[in-house]
Parts: structure tokens; C-alpha cells; sequence
């Protein structure tokens, strides 16, 4: 019975911070370099779950605020160069418009997209790197603004990692080994005739 009081007094407290305002609020959420060490997460995969808490006095770069924070390093072996994160879209979050534009020189990844559909929020960082291994540049932090981090969602990430060249260097690997063909091709002609 207690449990069920407790829920009934978390649903409580979510849903007044919704009613609280006329307008709907919008979430923004970024992933940052951290300045400092503190307490983080070990993440030994490319997928994981994650939940945000209150962010700790003096945890993020200075100047910048948030509700909630997960910090994390990542331990996976892979250098990760992108990071994908599904959130559902709860009565906490409402529906409302999410932003992920980066904000900041702390910012991680450079290119972002972030969408709501068919109920679950797609937030997507591209365009940078967090290597793998001990060390504070493996440390991270996912943060975001505009909801109570006892009410947000937990979600699902997955970090993408690359060892397949770029197109750029498929196509100049393609173009020398013709070049080579055309330049053995009568070499191998004459071997063959004589």
C-alpha cells in the first residue's frame, strides 16, 4: 500500500509541474563534455538504458543549466562518433516540441536532429567522438531542461561506432586500382605472348 501511495504521490507531483503552466514547455536536451569528474555511469556496450536525476551543484560547464543529468563514461571499446536516443512520449513529457540544437563549446556532437513520432521521441548527435577507455575524455553528459528528471522517461541508447572508410576514400581506392590495371594491362599482355 505504501508503494502505491508513493506512485500515486509521484503521478501527483508530474502531472502539477505539467499544470502548472499555460504553455506548453519544451525539453531541450544536448550531450556535453564535462569539466570536472563526478560520479558517472560505466557503460561497457553500445546500447544501454538510461534515466536522468537532479543535476549536482557545479556538475556542468559553467554557465549552463539543467534539470537532469546523466553522466556516464563509456568503457565499450569502440570510440563512439554518434549517439541515438528513444524516449517515450509519457504524460509527463506531453507531446512537447523537443530541441537539441547545440548550445555550447561543451557540446560533444556538432549535428543534431531531435523528433517526435508515432509517440516516441528520436533524438539523434552525429558529427564528433567520445573514445573509449579510462580518462576524462571518455566521460559524457546527457542533459535536459524543461521537465522534473523524478517524472522524465527512461530511455534507450545506442551509440554508433565506424570502421568502414568514407565514400570519399572507397571511390580514390577504386580509381587507383584502374589506373593500376590500365598501366599492368600491357605488361601482362607481353608476358603472356612471349
Amino acid at each position: 500500500m505504501k508503494m502505491f501511495r508513493s506512485l500515486l504521490l509521484v503521478a501527483a507531483v508530474c502531472g502539477l509541474s505539467l499544470s502548472a503552466f499555460g504553455d506548453p514547455l519544451d525539453f531541450r536536451a544536448n550531450v556535453l563534455d564535462p569539466p570536472y569528474s563526478y560520479p558517472v555511469n560505466v557503460i561497457t556496450s553500445t546500447s544501454f538504458e538510461m534515466g536522468f536525476t537532479a543535476c549536482a551543484t557545479g556538475e556542468l560547464p559553467s554557465g549552463l543549466t539543467a534539470d537532469g543529468c546523466f553522466a556516464a563514461t563509456n568503457d565499450s571499446g569502440h570510440t563512439w562518433t554518434s549517439l541515438q536516443i528513444l524516449f517515450p512520449d509519457t504524460s509527463a513529457l506531453g507531446s512537447q516540441p523537443v530541441s537539441c540544437a547545440p548550445d555550447s563549446s561543451n557540446n560533444i556532437f556538432g549535428a543534431t536532429s531531435c523528433t517526435l513520432a508515432d509517440g516516441v521521441y528520436t533524438l539523434d548527435f552525429s558529427s564528433g567522438a567520445i573514445p573509449s577507455g579510462a580518462g576524462t575524455k571518455s566521460i559524457f553528459f546527457i542533459t535536459e531542461t524543461g521537465v522534473n528528471p523524478d517524472c522524465f522517461p527512461d530511455g534507450s541508447v545506442t551509440a554508433g561506432f565506424g570502421t568502414a572508410p568514407e565514400p570519399g576514400s572507397i571511390v580514390l581506392l577504386l580509381t587507383g586500382t584502374v589506373l593500376l590495371g590500365f598501366v599492368l594491362l600491357p605488361r601482362l599482355r607481353a608476358v603472356r605472348q612471349g
